[in-house]
């Protein structure tokens, strides 16, 4: 049986005359009062509030029912790069103003490729990040802006990503980001190049997460 509005209104009702029984009852035993020419017995009002509640057959609470079923524990950012062979590292193409200045995607493509090497990465090409399992990419941006003074404002993001599987379809798959750093800065128009600076840092702290998920 459901417990509806007006049931629940109704025990509200009844229990908020409750007291007035008792009260009324004290002054004159056995009736409740005058309801047009009927007296109203208090014990019969009593007996049908008990059998009202008794047949709504409310379940009891389990012990712990309260208590919400813990959910799987998201993975962090480092261990999404565990199990890795390599990666194959994707440069965003840069403003022409700011290669003009030397700092090209040719020159970042290197210095990040280099690190990668130095710490015994896998660079992987097009066609082998293709052919790996989740098709594994580490994508790198710089966005930049002239302000008019000489001074170049800039941010950096650096991202991995690599094809994962939805929750509530499996069979779904899509490439997704599964790590993710970024630095913003200042710096003069002569002084760009020193941007790549920056970007060994970000490209360190990929590594650092790298070997640490896939420490032997």
């Amino acid at each position: 049986m459901k417990i509806t509005a007006g049931v629940i209104l109704g025990i509200f009702v009844l229990s908020s005359l409750l007291p007035l029984c008792a009260s009324s009852a004290a002054d004159n035993p056995g009736s409740f009062g005058l309801v047009g020419d009927h007296e109203v017995n208090t014990a019969t009002i009593i007996e049908k509030h008990k059998m009202l509640i008794s047949s709504l057959k409310v379940p009891p609470i389990q012990e712990g029912s309260r208590t919400e079923k813990g959910s799987a524990r998201s993975a962090e950012p480092q261990e999404t790069l565990c199990g890795l062979k390599g990666v194959m590292v994707f440069i965003e193409d840069i403003d022409s103003d700011v290669e003009k200045h030397g700092l090209t995607k040719n020159i970042i493509q290197r210095e990040v490729e280099s690190r990668l090497r130095h710490a015994d990465i896998p660079v992987l090409t097009r066609e082998e990040a293709y052919n790996t399992p989740g098709k594994p990419y580490l994508y790198l941006s710089l966005t930049t802006h002239n302000t008019g003074i000489d001074l170049y404002s800039y941010s950096i993001r650096i991202e991995f990503n690599q094809d994962v599987s939805l929750v509530r379809e499996p069979s779904i798959r899509t490439s997704a980001t599964t790590w993710i750093a970024n630095v913003v800065g200042i710096v003069g128009a002569r002084n760009l190049p020193a941007i790549t600076e920056d970007v060994d840092g970000l490209a360190d702290k990929f590594i650092k997460d790298y070997l640490a998920a896939n420490r032997q």
